[in-house]
């Protein structure tokens, strides 16, 4: 066999057929910032799937809520409307939601998983208890979570800061949340 036909058949430019250490080391930082770019991704959508999957909930119980305004108001029944306030929201959904925990005469919100929704009797509100708390910014100190309430909605005439049905006039009812809160697109850092 001639020296032509011996680097056809087994070429020396094509070296060991092996990576060298510099190619080896290039490829795997290459897939790590890949899956560190991947990850981030992974996590933000996790956070805006909770955000968005919370805020339906807030909606589908506003107009739950609206709906029963609106059987007080064709019932003729609009004293009735103060029994709706405070009351728990989820009561009146045909169908909660599976993380719906029920109702509590005193919870401990270190005590409910993230992701959770249950209703706090002892104040008459709905709590939310967030997952992805590193992406949430709220104003209760201790485990993040977001408190909701069906508050009256009333022209307060004689000023007295409560509702008085023969002094009053009632306009309605709204589901609001108790404190601020915000969703953010960037991870905070842990507070010690």
């Amino acid at each position: 066999m001639t020296a032509a036909e011996r680097e056809v058949k087994n070429p020396t430019w094509l070296g060991q057929g092996g990576f060298t250490l510099l190619e080896l080391i290039v490829v795997v930082a290459i897939v790590a910032i890949l899956f560190t770019v991947g990850l981030n991704k992974y996590l933000e959508l996790l956070v805006e799937v909770e955000r968005a999957t919370m805020e339906q909930n807030i909606g589908i119980m506003r107009s739950a809520v609206a709906m029963q305004v609106a059987k007080k108001i064709v019932g003729d029944d609009l004293d009735g409307l103060g029994e709706l306030a405070e009351s728990n929201p989820m009561a009146y959904l045909a169908e909660q939601p599976q993380n719906y925990l029920g109702e509590f005469q005193s919870a401990d919100p270190a005590a409910i998983e993230g992701g959770q929704w249950y209703f706090e009797k002892a104040g008459n509100y709905l709590v939310y208890r967030v997952k992805n708390t590193d992406y949430f910014q709220g104003g209760l100190a201790g485990p993040k979570r977001v408190r909701f309430q069906i508050d009256l909605v009333y022209a307060d005439h004689n000023g007295s800061g409560r509702f008085e049905p023969k002094i009053d006039a009632l306009e309605g009812l709204r589901l609001a949340a108790l404190e601020p809160y915000q969703w953010l697109k960037k991870r905070q850092a842990k507070e010690d």
